[in-house]
């Protein structure tokens, strides 16, 4: 009974994490019904090739997989995670109409008995087996058969049931997509050659600064149009497109920071009142709920200062720091074994040129400091570390391990208020003032309250928004936003499916660039941080860069061909001259312009000594038979001839151990590569309508 009662209390938090599991790492293998949420409301969030889906529906699946991710993560969801959140429902959404679609027009389906052969089969479904499995990995039968049979888990199998059906059926359909993808013992074999194979060669380089002057070879505009329309695929740009946008923040306000500050007060008057400090910690830190010791240079500045101004038993703050608002207790004060100490410094120029000119500095320095003269002022204005001007020298407190050796030994000798030096270090010649020393260790039990935007203060940013997307349809985008004292900025161009520069990736902004026209302004998106509001401010048409817009690049490309075409010719006639099996030294002792090496040991996909990555080399070696002189190879930045020194023969006894591993990777990579792809293809013809904006802000 009580495993039957584990299987009935765990199997909704088992649904969840097959949704979530299959929302985010298994393309086919998912299903919108397993926990019966189909909504019957009309609110139409999303039209998937003429299948509806409602705000309710989708909700509840982000709902889901929200409730999912917090206790995965333990912490509250913000709004980026939400929106990837919505965006990775969205996909999966897509993903399963599209195959539940394609699978109906194959005519697959899935019976009953095809379920209950599987559930009740030798191999039962791993995330049902798995609840029935103990701390040894066994799997308990017996349990599993009493909980299949329990009638009181009657509604619970037919979700499960409906969820299997349709991952047998997303099975069945990736069968038929990745039928004929195989990784032929040939690709095996290749694969371990390109990783394996190791070439040793020697070459002669004919390079094209040093053999064809630039005077030798002259591009008219009709090799250049002819080189322009034998490679305008290189040519091609995408569709572009520029925006200008306002960027409403929408990030907590002086108020929302004023409430915290308030709930802070509220729980000190508590711990002032005799409320255990331990049990608020729990109540309304959102930090750590365990005291923590803390040394000195360990904490931020604002809470070093409070934390070591006080003594135990003591409570500090609020506190305002960085990541929030701060209450805390100094539980327990002890002497530590390090020492650490407060200091500033000076820093001057150690340059060899200017070391005497700065060791009388330094003195001099010291002398005024120790007269009385204020050292961050003299930091201010002597030092040369960046930064000097506006902290005056402060380096903070620190310890053993933080700073060069020679500084650090100088300073932890130090007593407070001497001044030190000249210290010679790496970085230059300093003068150091110590301004304290301690040696205490606190245990801090720390309160943490963090300052989040407020449901008014974003309703207020985006209503703020909405009044000037409403004013800005009229066609003064710029203008409009001058009256509002709104800054305009500009976005770089991108590209279709993109990110948007200085934005982020957001789909729909996308969308909305290259769906409407110039000059049409959106309405309101949400970004990171904010929302924002747009004008389509520059249009460029996917096509082929005009001739004369590309000529300019053109001719260094188009004589650096030339160049080649003559090398090709001299590397075919040297060739001739020392035939097949000839000795390439000669040929730079014919012509020392003609440089001559050796490779070292690669491997086809490695890079080569003194050349680079190079596959015409490479492919070129990886066939030619050794000793053999080779025909001229054209490569990324001239032109060899090369003579194989050295290729061992394919070590089989390696390949046979290797088999069966390569060949699994290699069918892996090609059954990734088919589903992408033919996803991608099913997705282009899909007609799908997206309105999560209208919903979703």
């Amino acid at each position: 009974m009580p495993i039957m009662t584990k299987m009935r209390d765990s199997m909704p938090a088992i649904l969840i994490g097959l949704v979530v599991v299959f929302l985010i790492t298994i393309v086919f293998e998912w299903g919108m019904d397993y926990a019966g949420i189909r909504s019957k409301h009309n609110d139409t969030i999303g039209v998937i090739d003429g299948k509806k889906i409602s705000y309710n529906e989708f909700s509840e699946l982000v709902k889901k997989q929200t409730e999912q991710q917090k206790a995965q993560s333990k912490q509250e969801t913000d709004d980026n995670t939400l929106r990837t959140i919505r965006e990775q429902v969205w996909t999966a959404l897509v993903t399963q109409t599209i195959v539940e679609q394609e699978s109906e027009r194959s005519g697959l389906k899935v019976t009953d008995q095809e379920i209950v052969d599987w559930v009740r089969g030798e191999n039962p479904p791993e995330f049902l087996a798995q609840q029935f499995r103990d701390s040894t990995g066994r799997f308990n039968r017996a349990a599993y058969e009493s909980a299949l049979n329990d009638p009181r888990n009657k509604d619970i199998w037919v979700q499960v049931e409906s969820a299997l059906k349709q991952q047998r059926l997303a099975e069945k359909m990736q069968s038929i997509v990745l039928s004929t993808v195989r990784a032929t013992p040939g690709d095996v074999e290749q694969r371990f050659m390109d990783q394996n194979l190791k070439i040793n060669a020697e070459y002669a380089f004919f390079d094209p600064s040093v053999l064809v002057p630039d005077a030798a070879v002259t591009a008219s505009d009709d090799d250049m149009k002819k080189f322009y329309n034998e490679h305008q695929v290189e040519f091609k740009n995408p569709a572009l497109r520029k925006m200008k946008y306002i960027f409403f923040n929408d990030q907590p306000s002086a108020k929302d920071s004023e409430d915290v500050i308030n709930e802070m007060n509220s729980v000190l008057q508590q711990a002032k009142t005799g409320a255990d400090f331990a049990d608020l910690q729990k109540k309304y830190s959102e930090g750590k709920t365990e005291p923590i010791v803390v040394k000195h240079g360990e904490a931020s500045p604002a809470k070093e200062k409070a934390v070591f101004s006080a003594k135990a038993g003591d409570i500090i703050g609020p506190v305002n720091d960085a990541d929030g608002i701060h209450l805390m207790k100094i539980v327990e004060e002890k002497t530590g074994t390090d020492t650490f100490v407060k200091a500033k410094h000076i820093l001057l120029s150690g340059a060899k040129d200017k070391e005497a000119e700065s060791m009388k500095l330094a003195k001099d320095l010291i002398a005024r400091a120790k007269k009385g003269e204020d050292f961050s002022a003299l930091a201010r204005q002597f030092s040369t570390e960046p930064g000097a001007a506006s902290s005056g020298g402060d380096l903070g407190w620190f310890g053993k391990g933080r700073m060069v050796k020679e500084f650090e030994e100088a300073a932890l000798k130090g007593k407070t208020g001497d001044i030190i030096g000249p210290v010679k270090t790496q970085f230059g010649i300093h003068v150091i003032k110590i301004e304290g020393r301690d040696t205490r260790e606190l245990k801090v039990a720390d309160i943490l309250m963090s300052i989040k935007t407020s449901g008014s203060t974003r309703d207020a940013a985006f209503q703020r928004a909405q009044d000037f997307a409403y004013v800005a349809k009229d066609g003064k985008f710029e203008k409009d936003a001058e009256s509002f004292g709104l800054p305009v900025q500009e976005t770089p161009e991108f590209q279709k499916g993109a990110m948007v520069p200085g934005l982020g990736y957001f789909e729909s902004l996308n969308k909305f660039a290259f769906k409407k026209d110039l000059d049409d302004v959106s309405e309101v998106y949400q970004v990171n941080g904010g929302y924002v509001v747009a004008k389509i401010s520059d249009v460029k048409k996917e096509g082929v860069r005009p001739f004369d817009e590309v000529k300019q690049g053109l001719q260094s490309r188009v004589v650096f061909k030339m160049k080649l075409a003559k090398l090709k010719e001299l590397a075919a006639q040297k060739r001739s001259s020392i035939g097949d099996n000839g000795d390439l030294r000669t040929l730079a002792a014919g012509d020392p312009r003609i440089k001559v090496d050796t490779t070292g040991t690669f491997t086809y996909g490695g890079a080569i000594a003194g050349i680079g990555r190079d596959y015409a080399f490479s492919g070129m070696a990886k066939s030619l038979e050794p000793g053999k002189v080779s025909q001229p190879v054209e490569g990324s930045r001239g032109v060899y001839l090369l003579k194989v020194t050295a290729r061992p023969a394919v070590d089989n006894a390696a390949l046979t151990a290797q088999r069966t591993v390569l060949s699994a990777q290699m069918l892996q990579e090609k059954k990734q590569r088919a589903l992408s792809a033919w996803l991608d293809k099913m997705k282009e013809s899909a007609k799908i309508e997206d309105n999560r904006d209208i919903f979703f802000r």
